[in-house]
C-alpha cells in the first residue's frame, strides 16, 4: 500500500494556506509602497521536514524581501520555526518556485493536529550599489566631483569637472594666443607694436597660468574631498530596530537586527 505523503509520525497535516500582502519595512531603501504579492503558497510534510513553496510576484527588479515562516496549529498555538533553510530570511529575491525547509526534529516540534502556514514577506526595497573608495577616486580623477557624488548618493559635485576642464581649455586658449603674439613680437620691427605685443603676451601668459593653477587646485581638492567624503553607499553597521503590524492578523511584530 502506497504511503500517503501527507501522513507522518506527527499525524495528519491539513493543507491550509494564507496569502499575505507585502509591505515595506520602516527605514527601507524603497521609495514607495511595494506592489509585490505572495502567491501559490503550498506545503507538504515529508518525514521530519515541512517543505513550503511559494512565489513572489509583481516585484521590482532586484527587490529584496525579508521572509518569515509562521505556523499556527488548529488549537491556536503560534509557532515561529527556527530550524529553517532555503528561501527564507532577509535576502530573498523575487521570483517563482521559492522553497523553505523546516526541520521539525531540530526544533523539537511534535505536531498532532492540523496546521496553518503563513508566509510573511517584508519588502526591503532595492539595494543600492556599493561604491568603493578606490573606484570613487578613479572616477574623480577622470571626472572631477563625480566620485564625490557617487559616495554622497547625490549632489552637483560633478560641477567641479566643468571648472577643471573649462579652466584647462581656457588656459590652453590663452597660451595659444600668447604664443601667437610672441611670434609676431619677434618678427615685428616697430617699437610701439612690439611693446603692445609684449604687454599682450605677458597678460595672456598670466591668465593662462591662473586658469591652469585653478584647474589643478580644484582637481587636487576634488581628490582630497573624495578621499575623506563619508561613503553613504556602504551598508550600515550596528544595531537597528524595526516593527509594524501584520495587515491580515493585526498582530504587532518587532525586530532587532545587527549588521556587521
Amino acid at each position: 500500500m502506497k504511503k500517503n505523503p501527507f501522513l507522518t509520525d506527527y499525524g495528519i497535516i491539513q493543507l491550509f494556506s494564507i496569502f499575505l500582502g507585502v509591505f515595506l519595512l520602516p527605514g527601507s531603501t524603497g521609495s514607495a509602497q511595494s506592489v509585490a504579492e505572495i502567491q501559490n503558497v503550498q506545503f507538504v510534510a515529508r518525514n521530519d521536514t515541512l517543505i513550503v513553496t511559494y512565489d513572489i510576484e509583481k516585484a521590482q527588479r532586484k527587490e529584496l524581501f525579508d521572509v518569515t515562516l509562521i505556523v499556527t496549529t488548529a488549537s491556536g498555538k503560534l509557532i515561529r520555526p527556527r530550524a529553517v533553510s532555503g528561501d527564507v530570511g532577509s535576502v530573498v529575491t523575487a521570483g517563482k518556485g521559492k522553497t523553505i525547509f523546516w526541520d521539525l526534529n531540530r526544533d523539537q516540534i511534535y505536531l498532532n493536529e492540523g496546521i496553518q502556514v503563513e508566509i510573511e514577506a517584508i519588502a526591503l526595497g532595492i539595494p543600492e550599489k556599493f561604491v568603493s573608495r578606490g573606484k570613487a577616486l578613479l572616477i574623480s580623477a577622470v571626472v572631477p566631483g563625480l566620485g564625490i557624488t557617487r559616495l554622497h548618493k547625490g549632489g552637483a559635485y560633478w560641477m567641479m569637472a566643468v571648472i577643471v576642464y573649462g579652466s584647462s581649455a581656457g588656459s590652453a586658449i590663452f597660451y595659444a594666443m600668447a604664443d601667437h603674439n610672441f611670434r609676431k613680437y619677434l618678427s615685428s620691427a616697430d617699437i610701439d607694436e612690439r611693446n603692445t605685443l609684449h604687454s599682450r603676451v605677458m597678460t595672456q601668459n598670466t591668465v593662462s597660468d591662473v586658469l591652469l593653477y585653478t584647474a589643478g587646485a580644484v582637481w587636487l581638492g576634488n581628490m582630497i574631498w573624495t578621499l575623506v567624503q563619508p561613503n553613504k553607499t556602504k551598508p550600515l553597521k550596528g544595531l537597528s530596530f524595526g516593527g509594524n503590524v501584520d495587515p491580515v492578523s493585526g498582530r504587532p511584530w518587532f525586530a532587532v537586527t545587527w549588521r556587521f
